[in-house]
């Protein structure tokens, strides 16, 4: 299933994106647990902006550190 608005590198999560999508609109919330660099933090939320169930809500992610979450948001700026 190809991603709307998103190129996504080859990562290992690349692989649980379509299921997750699927989750999302029939469920309000989901937890993706992955290895460190399986690309949770960047390539999973700019894949979600383009996909249908998420046109209508919010992505919350939590990041153990300020440092992490601000390297995060400016690597997907």
């Amino acid at each position: 299933m190809p991603l709307p608005y998103f190129s996504m590198p080859d990562l290992p999560v690349a692989e649980c994106i379509p299921r997750l999508i699927a989750v999302l609109g029939r469920e309000s919330n989901a937890v993706l647990v992955a290895p460190p660099g399986a690309g949770k933090t960047t390539s999973v939320p700019l894949a979600l902006l383009g996909a249908a169930p998420m046109d209508r809500g919010r992505i919350l992610m939590l990041e153990p550190r300020r440092l992490a979450a601000r390297a995060a948001a400016a690597r997907m700026a």
